[in-house]
């Protein structure tokens, strides 16, 4: 990398006598350092460089300080004395018409030697280069004849070795003698020297090169004490800038804080001793350094720590020397999830999003754990061991509702109308595609350097992305299986809610589900009926506790007319061979205020593929309005207006909510609206509503079919 620390040229304007020499004394450099029963609802859960060629090129761990002279000859001004020296100057950068003219650098045993400078050259002339290596040094150069208002341009350049090693900064501070001359450009006398930064005079205002040396750190990690055996506690150890060609080492090893290390699990070990060297390859800037975490007997317990400490970095400087390993008591739920995901799409790759969940009940505002923009979401890059990717930052101050969603989409995202024109439109676009089956993580920053099983918020990983030097971080427990031999199917892979809400074991093969709208078979992938549905920041959320759901008519059982209704009328047409089944219930808004958009989604059903063992498979289709007489339950007869019982009551029929298209019917993850219900015509505080869901019967028998309740209020 060269550096040129003049914004201007530093001119020499008069006095010069012919054949004056001009001394450089270059300044000191910074140091170098070394180196299911029937049908039911659910439930209610709740450098570049300039060219410089003729410059010899520095050692390894070299700073070169490289005056330049330039020496111009300028054609005088009919009135000189009518000039000022700034006019001069003016005057000699519009007519300098300088020639090269090769000169042999300077030695380091040369420096200082005026002596073993060669003549002089014309006052047409501008001088090679003179190498300065390491700190301090004078140089000296003949200058020709300079006659009144000649000049010469004296420039301090800095060649900075790569990789480098050194300190923060370099300094092209240097001082500016001669003979017979009085001032220098804002210098005072030749009794005071000069520097290069002429506005100052004297010799401690140096113009400092912010040098951009890699910076090493080890973050913080923690896992959960597993139940038996032992799980991995996964160091982060990042470099600022990628490995250079010579790659970069640095030493690890733990030690022990409340938790106690051994050679192997057993008695008190709490973890197993770690130690050795970390080796990152030319163009490599993220590795993980794992650690074994026993289980024990010891229960009830505190959360235990232990101590990670690198040392003796190969090259580089180590901000950070220390982390602290956590190991938890339990396996919590995380508090932001990755909810539904998929890395392509019918669109193609760029037919990807990622939506997340804040899994708590109160609003989520957006906070950096460092001081970096907000949270950010990576992919895993070419292969494991590639830094991830920042591909999305979720702005500090963002307020995420209790139970709600936010979503970031591809370049190609094709499901913006799922739920009307524009209802999941993505919230963030990435700025990066991942590409089909990658890995994808979200972390509490938006700096790749301060990724850590500490910023992990959540990560899911796919196919045999495992091991090498990141994927371990952008993954938990199992991978979910790769589906790149389909990667244009409408599909999705979401987190189980047969509970009511997205399940989180850590362990992501038993967390999700895939589905696609054509019950595709997919080698190695569970094959099952169902349909991506993405939610961003203004979706419904999950209120199965508040919009409460009762039987039409609580006189009969929930398997008996009018609240279960048979149909034989065969229509394959609709996914109906063997006929219909007619779900009917009557929703209660028990929230304490308006809600304006009422749908319910499916979280556990037997659809396509037929599980067989005398299952039925059952397909959600959409239905119209009914009316339905008989109806001996008072609250219903009361909540719609209709008398005393036995009483006539409409039950609403559902939506299959589209885009995607479902030709096949809806399964897992597909949505039914109520559409009487809008921001016109809301449903007002203890106000009910009865709906009907109407199933397809491709396959009779035993069947489950459980929803969960999503509103806006």
């Amino acid at each position: 990398m060269l550096v040129d620390d003049n914004i201007g040229p530093l001119d020499l304007l008069a006095g010069f006598t012919n054949a004056s020499a001009i001394t450089l004394v270059a300044a000191g450099l910074p140091a170098q350092p070394s180196a299911a029963q029937n049908l039911d609802i659910q439930p209610d859960p709740e450098t570049p460089t300039s060219s410089v060629s003729q410059m010899t090129a520095p050692p390894v761990n070299d700073v070169t300080a490289a005056p330049l002279v330039s020496v111009p000859r300028v054609t005088k001004p009919a009135k000189a004395e009518a000039q000022s020296p700034t006019q001069v100057a003016a005057a000699a950068a519009a007519q300098a018409a300088p020639v090269e003219a090769e000169q042999p650098p300077v030695s380091k045993t040369d420096v200082g030697s005026a002596k073993n400078s060669p003549a002089a050259p014309s006052s047409s002339s501008k001088t090679s280069p003179v190498v300065v290596s390491g700190s301090g040094g004078t140089v000296s150069i003949i200058i020709g004849t300079l006659n009144a208002g000649d000049s010469v341009t004296i420039t301090f350049q800095v060649v900075v070795d790569n990789p480098y090693s050194g300190g923060p900064n370099v300094s092209n501070q240097g001082q500016v003698s001669g003979t017979n001359f009085t001032t220098v450009n804002g210098g005072t006398s030749t009794s005071v020297p000069n520097t290069d930064d002429p506005d100052v005079a004297g010799t401690n205002n140096p113009t400092l090169t912010p040098i951009l040396s890699t910076h090493i750190r080890v973050n913080d990690a923690k896992v959960a004490e597993p139940a038996s055996g032992t799980s991995q506690m996964l160091f982060t150890v990042t470099l600022s800038a990628p490995a250079g060609a010579g790659g970069v080492t640095v030493n690890y090893s733990t030690a022990n804080g409340t938790a106690i290390g051994g050679g192997a699990c057993g008695g008190s070990v709490d973890y197993e001793n770690a130690a050795g060297i970390l080796t990152f390859a030319a163009g490599e800037r993220v590795r993980t350094i794992p650690v074994n975490v026993c289980a024990d007997t010891d229960s009830p317990e505190t959360n235990e720590t232990f101590l990670m400490n690198i040392s003796g970095a190969s090259s580089g400087t180590i901000d950070d020397p220390q982390a602290v390993g956590t190991i938890t008591q339990g396996n919590d739920p995380g508090t932001f999830l990755i909810s539904e995901l998929r890395t392509s799409g019918p669109g193609g790759s760029a037919d990807d999003f990622v939506e997340l969940y804040n899994n708590t009940v109160s609003p989520l505002t957006i906070a950096a754990s460092d001081a970096s923009g907000g949270y950010g979401v990576y992919k895993m890059g070419a292969d494991c061991s590639v830094a991830p990717v920042l591909v999305g930052t979720i702005p500090n101050g963002t307020v995420i509702p209790a139970r709600g969603h936010y979503l970031l989409v591809g370049t190609g995202y094709s499901l913006a109308n799922y739920g009307g024109t524009g209802a999941a439109a993505g919230n963030l676009t990435l700025t990066s595609d991942i590409e089909t089956d990658h890995n994808v993580a979200v972390f509490t920053t938006a700096d790749v350097n301060a990724i850590s099983t500490e910023t992990r918020l959540d990560a899911v990983g796919f196919g045999s992305n495992t091991g090498g030097a990141v994927c371990d971080l952008l993954r938990e427990g199992s991978n979910l299986p790769p589906i790149a031999a389909a990667s244009t199917t409408e599909h999705s892979f979401f987190r189980k809610m047969e509970t009511g809400f997205p399940q989180d074991t850590n362990d992501n093969g038993a967390d999700f589900r895939f589905a696609d709208t054509q019950g595709t078979f997919i080698s190695g992938v569970p094959q099952q009926l169902g349909a991506p549905g993405p939610e961003n920041l203004s979706s419904p959320i999950v209120r199965t506790s508040t919009v409460k759901s009762s039987l039409l008519d609580s006189t009969v059982p929930s398997s008996a007319s009018p609240n279960r209704v048979r149909d034989f009328t065969s229509n394959p047409g609709n996914n109906s061979t063997f006929g219909t089944l007619s779900i009917r219930r009557r929703f209660t808004n028990n929230t304490g205020a308006n809600v304006t958009r009422l749908r319910f989604r499916i979280v556990d059903v037997t659809t396509f593929p037929s599980p067989g063992g005398g299952q039925a498979d059952v397909r959600a289709i959409t239905s119209t309005n009914v009316s339905v007489s008989g109806i001996n339950d008072p609250t219903t007869c009361s909540a719609a207006g209709a008398g005393s019982p036995p009483c006539t009551v409409t039950v609403r029929g559902t939506t299959l909510e589209q885009p995607p298209a479902q030709p096949n019917g809806g399964g897992y993850n597909s949505t039914l609206s109520a559409g009487t219900v809008t921001l016109a015509t809301p449903l007002a505080p203890s106000s009910s509503i009865n709906v009907q869901f109407l199933l397809g019967l491709q396959t009779t028998g035993s069947f489950r079919f459980f929803i969960i309740v999503e509103a806006l209020p």
